[in-house]
């Protein structure tokens, strides 16, 4: 059986002035090809600010982390802060 990890992480843009489909195209492309990004919802906060949900998925390994993840989005110019709403096991 092979098992996979699901992680949300919720991202918020580093200020209103951030285009968000751009951002969340970068997100995709540093967390691309190792990591699948499932899905990307947009959820408008208010004021202008808008915030990205991911959903990733990553094999349950040593060569993937959640980690890693967080230092990429890190890694990603626009991003301001993030947060890890979910985590959670996947077996088939």
């Amino acid at each position: 059986m092979s098992a996979e990890v699901a992680l949300v992480y919720r991202v918020l843009p580093d200020s209103v002035e951030v285009d968000v489909e751009k951002l969340k195209s970068d997100v995709i492309n540093k967390l691309s090809p190792k990591y699948k990004v499932d899905r990307v919802e947009v959820e408008e906060i208010g004021f202008g600010i808008k915030a990205l949900r991911f959903y990733i998925r990553m094999p349950e390994s040593d060569e993937y982390s959640s980690d890693e993840v967080e230092e990429l989005l890190r890694s990603v110019n626009g991003v301001g802060n993030y947060e890890l709403e979910y985590f959670s096991r996947l077996s088939f």
